[in-house]
């Protein structure tokens, strides 16, 4: 991993020329963490989400003729409430300062959602789109942020899913730290 004035310098650079290749994406690649403790979410009671996981990597996915964002990195992501692991798969392209990752659209569908709180649902609020996230670079790590809203599928038996939107300041905006591979298996 690359840290201090080597990844301000990368970022920088890639900032005002975007990356040419998927291989200048590597020094996001990794396994990135945050576990919030006890005293974190005594402080900001309005957070749910109490652990995040994140692993980015070159896409496997082969470019296609016409593109108009090439996918450069896929993420793969998961996020806990409670006890309870929620995850999606991420297919990201460069955007200015960072990567835009495009949310897979795997939540069922099991009723109309009437509510855009935050939480644990389980039904969709749309169902031609599951959202999106930004990963940029910062000193202190990886900020992830949801951009649009985010629908993450929990586990399959129970047809649940967990919501977040931007608008809410205590579950939008995530820094995560590089951990070890295993983290995010």
């Amino acid at each position: 991993m690359i840290f201090g004035r080597q990844a301000l310098f990368l970022t920088a650079a890639i900032a005002l020329t975007g990356p040419a290749c998927a291989e200048e994406i590597v020094p996001l690649a990794g396994c990135y963490e945050r576990v919030y403790d006890a005293a974190w979410l005594q402080a900001h009671r309005g957070q749910i989400v109490r652990k995040v996981a994140l692993s980015v990597a070159k896409t496997s996915v082969p470019e296609t003729p016409g593109e108009k964002q090439r996918i450069l990195a896929d993420a793969m992501l998961a996020m806990w409430s409670g006890k309870t692991a929620f995850s999606t798969i991420g297919a990201c392209f460069w955007e200015r300062t960072g990567l835009v990752c495009n949310a897979a659209l795997s939540a069922q569908e099991t009723e109309r959602c009437k509510s855009k709180e935050d939480g644990v649902r389980a039904c969709r609020v749309s169902f031609n789109d599951s959202g999106s996230f930004t990963l940029e670079q910062k000193p202190e790590g990886l900020m992830l942020t949801i951009r649009e809203r985010l629908e993450l599928p929990g586990p399959e038996a129970r047809g649940s899913y967990l919501y977040l939107s931007p608008a809410n300041a205590e579950n939008h905006a995530f820094l995560l730290k590089p951990a070890p591979a295993a983290s995010c298996k």
